[in-house]
């Protein structure tokens, strides 16, 4: 049975490599007919509201997790079973979970858990509240921690017998643009936004250096001065010096790395430049309308203690430099960001 199985998934790829846009029906139906067996669980939507509070130490109301899937077999879903849905827990790091890495039954679906859907099809709806998840595996909500994440495997059970799950399927079939049907999901958790990091913070910038290849000389001097970071939205911060003084001291007339093109997201325990700084045919910060090229960034937080954080920086051309941020009053950084110290 496994050896017929993998011919199916074999046959299902090869066509959809060729017509991988195709949304006929018609070929898988004929697929299917043809062999004579196999079946899928097509994704036709998640939606991953998993949302923790690291000051809280607990998940933000309505947290859940929600799949809509699409049963489709050789009798145009008659032969469909059952679906077992299986969840484990995956941290960061193992030691807070050690038991949160064994695989459960969460739930077991049937026949009357499905309804019709626009193509005729079997279809349902699974969704999965933040507690209901933490109770099933037994964890401890307060050492959970933002980007740790559920997963979720299906097993879906045909009334021949046959029984498909995430090892059965190949990559046309389980992330295919039109199949899209994994047997397993893995929701990582979000972080709420707890507070806002706007605000004029002071900085000092060690070991700034140059693109390499270029024209820039940097000073070697310590490079001292305030950047102010605007909210634009929820954890989302436009900024007034990207480079924290690095383009003003190794090159001449540059100006300050910023603009409208780039921006600050706050992700968990990360900050993640999105965008670009663009710079003219004179080697000048410009708008994108006067752009030559473009140079995105990259933020990486090695230490935070207190209201200093320290940070090392580069962009796409190689300029770069190591800075220590202190937050405007000397209040103290979330700390979600301590843990990457």
């Amino acid at each position: 049975m496994k050896k017929i199985r993998y011919i199916v998934v074999g046959v299902l790829g090869l066509i959809f490599g060729v017509s991988s846009c195709s949304t006929d029906d018609k070929i898988v139906d004929e697929v299917l007919s043809n062999v004579g067996t196999g079946a899928i669980l097509r994704t036709i939507s998640q939606d991953n509201s998993l949302l923790y509070n690291d000051e809280e130490k607990m998940f933000e109301p309505n947290s859940k997790y929600t799949l809509i899937l699409e049963e489709q077999d050789a009798q145009k879903g008659d032969l469909l079973e059952s679906v077992e849905v299986y969840v484990k827990y995956k941290a960061t790091d193992a030691e807070r979970f050690p038991q949160g890495g064994q695989e459960l039954l969460l739930e077991k679906l049937s026949v009357s858990d499905f309804s019709e859907g626009d193509r005729e099809l079997p279809v349902t709806t699974v969704s999965y509240s933040s507690k209901t998840l933490v109770e099933a595996l037994g964890i401890d909500e307060s050492k959970i921690q933002g980007e740790d994440r559920f997963e979720f495997r299906l097993v879906l059970m045909l009334t021949n017998g046959e029984v498909f799950t995430n090892t059965d399927v190949g990559g046309p079939v389980s992330g295919g643009s039109y199949f899209l049907s994994p047997f397993e999901y893995f929701p990582i958790i979000k972080c709420a936004i707890t507070e806002s990091l706007a605000g004029t913070h002071t900085y000092e910038t060690i070991n700034a250096k140059a693109a390499p290849g270029g024209d820039g000389v940097c000073s070697g001097n310590i490079l001292t001065g305030e950047v102010v970071w605007t909210e634009k939205q929820s954890g989302t911060y436009a900024s007034s010096d990207m480079s924290f003084g690095q383009f003003e001291d190794c090159y001449t007339n540059r100006g300050k790395a910023t603009g409208n093109g780039i921006s600050i997201v706050w992700d968990c325990t990360s900050l993640n430049p999105v965008g670009d700084v663009y710079i003219d045919e004179e080697g000048m910060v410009t708008t994108k309308d006067k752009a030559q090229r473009s140079l995105s960034y990259n933020y990486s937080i090695i230490k935070v203690e207190g209201s200093e954080m320290t940070i090392k920086f580069s962009n796409a051309a190689g300029d770069g430099g190591q800075v220590l941020v202190t937050r405007e009053g000397g209040k103290n950084w979330p700390e979600i960001f301590s843990r990457n110290n």
